[in-house]
């Protein structure tokens, strides 16, 4: 067995975690390392290391030919079940873990794409999803990745959630997640400009500050009056974008990170 060694940034981990399953990864093991994370990852054969290198240039790889180890176990362990918020659960497959009292259990893979729970954006988001889902609302997840946060806003009370995002290969893994939750997925190809106007009671999209509002007018246009929009993705100093342009809202955050949470009116 071989492994490729990365250390990255905590706000990149999950987005190099998801380019080192797309790699072929068997299995990834987390370490923290102060204000960095690093990713051991496992794979098979040494045939790769050469653009496994080039490809993670930029995180100090190491390859390194491992002694006999259980990458499924290890793996396992860097991927507990986590209370979020006051509501919610997220538990990977193979967790046997009682759902606690007063919570709703969400089965996710954090081998599938972007959106495991892990960062804090998506913790944010889900908490946001929390104060504004409503029995029979109507949701929509733009940029939804694993589809985690689709997945929630069903489990909190939602009527419908549909995700949307411009990568197909996300929208797989998340049909596996929703399968994994025994919901129908409701997921189509492409960003907020492709759905109708005053389409959703709750808009929520956890993508970069600079995406977000390249995107807010759309945003703005496809969630209905007295509906919410939950933005969230970036750092404390881009915040204040979204807040003067959202002036009927609030601003929470853990860490850097921060959640943008305005009621249209």
């Amino acid at each position: 067995m071989y492994s490729l060694r990365l250390t990255c940034s905590r706000e990149r981990s999950e987005w190099v975690s998801a380019e080192l399953w797309e790699a072929g990864t068997v299995a990834i093991r987390e370490i923290d390392a102060d204000e960095e994370v690093v990713l051991i990852a496992g794979f098979e054969t040494n045939a790769a290391a050469p653009d496994l290198l080039a490809r993670f240039s930029d995180y100090s790889p190491e390859w390194r030919h491992e002694a006999a180890i259980d990458w499924v176990a290890a793996t396992q362990a860097a991927w507990p079940s986590r209370a979020v918020g006051q509501r919610l659960f997220l538990a990977p497959p193979w967790c046997e873990d009682l759902t606690p009292a007063g919570r709703v259990r969400i089965v996710h893979n954090p081998g599938l794409a972007c959106g495991t729970g892990e960062h804090p954006c998506t913790q944010l988001a889900l908490m946001a999803l929390e104060k504004c889902v409503s029995p029979e609302c109507q949701v929509l997840d733009v940029g939804t990745g694993s589809g985690i946060l689709a997945i929630a806003a069903l489990r909190l009370g939602a009527r419908t959630a549909i995700g949307i995002d411009p990568d197909e290969a996300a929208l797989d893994a998340a049909r596996e997640n929703f399968a994994l939750n025994k919901l129908e997925a409701r997921l189509a190809v492409g960003s907020a400009e492709c759905m109708a106007s005053a389409r959703s009671d709750v808009t929520v999209a956890n993508i970069s500050g600079t995406v977000l509002l390249s995107i807010l007018d759309d945003l703005l246009r496809v969630t209905r009056q007295d509906g919410w929009l939950i933005l969230t993705g970036f750092p404390e100093p881009e915040a204040h974008v979204f807040e003067r342009a959202l002036p009927n809202s609030e601003t929470f955050g853990i860490a850097e990170w921060r959640c943008v949470v305005a009621k249209l009116s």
